[in-house]
């Protein structure tokens, strides 16, 4: 069930690491834990300098620190899940960002390492793919921005490594990953919503018989999972692009389940996930409250403003267009602003309706975005305020 990613990277650092400090030649999680760490502090560092020009940079300095430094994203670090190269990766790309819509030029190697990052981040993980979607074409506007062929050649071939990167990933899911996600989809979604499951199954090309294990999961005993897999029900009728489908054509049924993953979505501690070992004399599952603030900030605050923030992200593009029509000096810094909503919306839409497990830890990623955007529109508004006095 191994799918290769960039995280395969941190991986194979840490292990070459661990065989120089190993006493016993086990892998100690704490040695992939500081290989993260010392990644995610150079980018941080590259982050601090590029936004060191804006005249709010103090302000977002602090925000930064707050947010990327809290526990809940973090407490990843010391694991071999995909999500800390996806948010490295990420805050790669953001920090390559920064000057290039800034200062409005790009050189070659600004619009090759962009897409190198770029390439890197829509293969970090299983649900990033769809992220290529917005990607790819913003390298090649960033290559029509250019003023040199050269520059245009290399986001044409960013672009199209990108795509690739992305039809690697795409190919390369496991596939029984692939069914569990199904699976799950529309037993711990679909049907325990529904009014009418065995319709709703029908609908799916399934047996409307199916209904009784409504509620179970992929892990769960005797959910008939194995038969359905067996039978080609799963990976055959039916498939992440047939739960997609049933959501196009049920936009409502979509919107609904939204709006029940709101009180959830917002928060950056998994529900499942504490972080002590056993030696500590905590209870199963005690997570830490050190380094805490944002996540009590999520908690707190977005969960309750969750269904406004989404309607939000869905009308952004239509008022960042007005805005890309009506100042025309700014259509870079534009672009890019509509560029992050959209990667939001996709990480926000892709684990929620593809997917009914481990939720906190697959929306991970749109929580980071959404803070990416959050700050950087603090920053935007005290600039504004600061240039009109």
């Amino acid at each position: 069930m191994e799918q290769a990613t960039p995280e395969y990277i941190f991986v194979g650092t840490a292990v070459l690491i661990n065989k120089a400090v190993s006493k016993d030649g086990k892998l100690d999680i704490v040695v992939m834990g500081v290989v993260h760490a010392v990644v995610f502090l150079a980018v941080f560092a590259w982050l601090l300098r590029v936004t060191q020009p804006f005249s709010a940079h103090r302000l977002l300095w602090v925000f930064m620190l707050l947010a990327l430094t809290d526990v809940g994203y973090t407490a990843y670090w010391n694991s071999f899940y995909a999500e800390p190269a996806s948010h490295i990766l990420f805050l790669l790309l953001l920090a390559e960002s920064m000057p290039i819509f800034r200062e409005e030029r790009i050189s070659d190697v600004q619009i090759a390492r962009w897409s190198l990052w770029a390439a890197l981040w829509v293969d970090a993980k299983s649900s990033n793919f769809p992220l290529a979607v917005v990607v790819a074409p913003l390298a090649l506007r960033l290559g029509w921005f250019g003023k040199t062929r050269s520059t245009k050649v290399l986001a044409a071939l960013g672009a199209a490594a990108i795509v690739i990167s992305a039809a690697v990933n795409m190919a390369t899911r496991p596939k029984p990953l692939q069914n569990a996600t199904v699976y799950d989809a529309v037993f711990l979604a679909i049907l325990p919503e529904s009014k009418n499951p065995a319709a709703d199954l029908t609908a799916l090309g399934l047996d409307p018989l199916l209904v009784k294990f409504s509620g179970k999961g992929a892990w769960s005993p005797d959910n008939g999972f194995d038969d359905m897999v067996k039978s080609g029900a799963l990976g055959g009728r039916i498939t992440s692009a047939s739960v997609g489908r049933f959501y196009l054509s049920h936009p409502l049924r979509a919107w609904r389940h939204a709006k029940r993953m709101v009180p959830v979505a917002f928060s950056l501690r998994p529900e499942w996930c504490g972080n002590f070992e056993q030696a500590a004399g905590l209870p199963p599952g005690a997570r830490s409250r050190a380094f805490g603030l944002w996540s009590e900030f999520h908690q707190r605050y977005l969960s309750r403003w969750g269904k406004p923030i989404l309607i939000l992200l869905l009308i952004a593009p239509l008022i960042l267009k007005l805005a890309w029509i009506r100042v025309p000096s700014a259509r870079l810094q534009v672009e890019f602003g509509a560029a992050l909503c959209l990667c939001c919306l996709i990480a926000f839409l892709v684990p929620v309706l593809g997917d009914a497990w481990d939720n906190v830890k697959h929306l991970s990623l749109f929580n980071l975005i959404l803070d990416a955007g959050l700050i950087s529109a603090v920053g935007l508004f005290w600039s504004w305020v600061d240039e009109s006095q």
